[in-house]
């Protein structure tokens, strides 16, 4: 099986035509996203500036609430564009796409059309390959699910439990990155230790990430491969061969 593997969209419409083009003879039976349709914007901004600042966001600000209602559009063109593929696409949410209950709304419509399937806390199964994802950013024990979204470590254990009941091959997806060489953006180091475990706990033979924009690349964590294709936004993506395990880094 062959993945085409993305992340980062962040509201970078004007690519579709270029990406498109890039991709149209390549063969691929799969395509990955690991979260991050949406800008960081003006809810996002908030959030940082009250924790910046020691007080509580204000969610009733009249441009949050526009940003909030012109996010349902943006949603709505990147599921038509990426559905283009004509290929089984498997989603989860990344940091900014937020609040969680639009972002479940607008995938639960999504999901009408029998290609798009979105596994935060739940699997799909392809080609005997158990697919299964927790988007967000993963902390030790921050949470936050209208600004942005944060999950703390027992929620991301508590989510993927049910992948104990699973003997078949596992493909894991996440926006956050395992701590190493994959999650550094900038110098600032964007892992966390969470997703390390998790790896070591469940095993997949493959897992996918995103959210450090600048650290395309592939690692190994025991015998998991670890691949982040870098930010559709810039231009970047991954092909993965899941036989051979082999990956190959684009740029449009």
């Amino acid at each position: 099986m062959k993945i085409l593997s993305l992340s980062d969209f962040h509201g970078k419409e004007e690519i579709w035509t270029d990406f498109f083009d890039a991709v149209k003879n390549s063969n691929f039976d799969l395509v990955i996203f690991t979260g991050d349709i949406l800008k960081w914007r003006i809810k996002c901004t908030e959030w940082a500036e009250a924790k910046k600042e020691k007080r509580m966001p204000d969610k009733n600000k009249p441009k949050i609430k526009e940003e909030i209602e012109e996010n349902t559009n943006i949603y709505w063109k990147f599921y038509l564009q990426i559905a283009k593929s004509n290929r089984p696409t498997v989603l989860i949410p990344g940091n900014v796409d937020s609040p969680i209950s639009q972002y479940l709304k607008v995938a639960t419509e999504a999901m009408k059309n029998p290609n798009i399937h979105i596994v935060h806390h739940s699997f799909f199964v392809f080609n005997d390959s158990v697919i299964a994802g927790f988007g967000g950013e993963i902390t030790e024990e921050d949470k936050e699910d209208f600004f942005v979204l944060q999950y703390p470590r027992w929620e991301a254990d508590y989510g993927l439990k049910f992948l104990s009941n699973f003997n078949q091959q596992k493909i894991l997806l996440f926006h956050t990155p395992p701590v190493g060489k994959l999650d550094s953006d900038n110098g600032k180091h964007k892992g966390s230790a969470v997703i390390n475990d998790i790896i070591q706990k469940y095993k997949p033979s493959l897992a996918f990430c995103g959210h450090a924009h600048k650290a395309q690349g592939e690692e190994k964590i025991e015998q998991t491969k670890v691949v982040n294709p870098g930010a559709l936004k810039d231009r970047f993506y991954a092909f993965v061969d899941t036989e051979t395990q082999k990956v190959m880094f684009r740029q449009f």
